[in-house]
């Protein structure tokens, strides 16, 4: 079969060369090194809760970070910044320059996959688990160098989204770990301040000083900052987390907790019915809790708990259903809210009727109790005279 022809010029196309086996060498190198990358977050993600212990010190290294990514993605690294020519200390500045915000894009999304997900209510009925997934993903990219390199960064506005994403992510943590903020307040600051860095960072900061650009990121912020006001039960109040759940029933034990835990209850033993929700959190909890009894969907009860130091760093809250609908049968759930209205988890469990008493054995004699031989009750056991 002849060669096909190019239709412009009437000559066939020149073949692309393959690539050299010096390229092979590098671009396996990278996955190499990809792979190392990633296995290095998964250290971070195991270690990640240990180090909030220092969390002033981490936050003051992340916000370090976002300036260093802010400067070099506003004017070094992706294609808006480079020449149609560059000498090779602008290049190797670039290469290294790019090589740092992998780096730092993969510890912060790697430090804060944890955290999300033991913040998360991992349900059918919770709305707040997608948010750990998402830092999943966006942290597994970051360390595959290839992808990274030549999708991620030569795209500014997907760079950017990642951006904000982590810049969330860690105001949302780090606010209340370091200023003892309530979840809700650090939640709210987090929404208002990450649109303007993306925008400032996308775009040229006259065009965001600009009638248009006010317009567009106003309106943005105030989107986001609605969303998250609206939807933040959505939003897991990480670092806060929920080890532990338990509704039990009856009196209560010398040095009680959290109650015995029980799945499913008795209609005739609902005396002394309460929950337990044992919390932890960095440098204590920093916000207080209810407790929505719900019941086939329904809210029977809103109860603010009694805290309980009793295991450690965890705090217990404990609350009691003091009145019940007149007809308790079905699902329950003892859902356990920060006072913001943020998720942070749920007990389910159910009431089931009372055993019906078991019949009597009616294969026993009628006479297999009496000692005597009479016949004439009463003179069971009486000798003759």
């Amino acid at each position: 079969m002849p060669p096909e022809r190019d239709d412009a010029h009437g000559a066939a196309p020149a073949a692309v060369p393959p690539p050299s086996r010096l390229k092979k060498i590098v671009k396996s190198i990278w996955w190499f090194h990809s792979l190392f990358a990633l296995a290095f977050g998964v250290g971070v993600m195991l270690f990640a809760r240990k180090g909030l212990a220092y969390a002033d010190k981490v936050l003051l290294v992340l916000l370090l970070s976002w300036l260093l990514m802010f400067v070099a993605l506003r004017f070094i690294v992706g294609p808006a910044n480079r020449g149609e020519r560059e000498n090779v200390l602008r290049k190797g500045v670039r290469l290294g320059t790019n090589y740092v915000i992998k780096q730092l894009y993969q510890q912060m999304f790697f430090f804060l996959v944890p955290l999300y997900a033991s913040s998360a209510t991992w349900s059918f009925s919770s709305v707040n688990w997608w948010m750990a997934p998402v830092l999943l993903v966006c942290a597994v990219v970051s360390t595959m160098d290839l992808v990274f390199d030549n999708v991620i960064m030569e795209r500014r506005w997907l760079a950017s989204a990642m951006y904000g994403l982590a810049m969330f992510g860690v105001l949302n943590v780090g606010l209340p770990l370091v200023f003892h903020f309530t979840h809700l307040t650090g939640l709210l600051i987090a929404a208002g301040v990450t649109p303007v860095a993306v925008a400032l960072l996308t775009f040229s900061v006259s065009s965001v000083l600009s009638f248009r650009g006010i317009v567009i990121t106003l309106g943005t912020t105030f989107a986001l900052f609605a969303a998250v006001a609206y939807g933040r039960a959505a939003i897991p109040p990480a670092p806060l987390a929920m080890p532990e759940s338990s509704v039990g029933h009856g009196t209560y034990s010398s040095y009680e907790c959290l109650p015995p835990s029980k799945h499913q209850l008795g209609q005739d033993q609902l005396d002394g019915l309460r929950c337990g929700s044992m919390l932890v959190e960095p440098g204590g909890v920093k916000e207080d809790v209810v407790h929505v009894w719900r019941h086939r969907g329904r809210t029977v009860a809103r109860v603010v708990p009694a805290a309980l130091q009793c295991d450690g760093d965890a705090v217990v809250y404990r609350s009691q259903l003091e009145q019940l609908p007149p007809d308790p049968l079905g699902k329950w759930q003892c859902i356990t809210e920060t006072v913001g209205g943020q998720l942070v988890g749920v007990r389910h469990f159910e009431i089931v009727a009372p055993a019906p008493a078991p019949p009597p054995d009616l294969g026993a004699p009628l006479d297999a109790a009496v000692p005597g031989d009479a016949g004439v009750p009463g003179d069971a056991g009486v000798p003759d005279r």
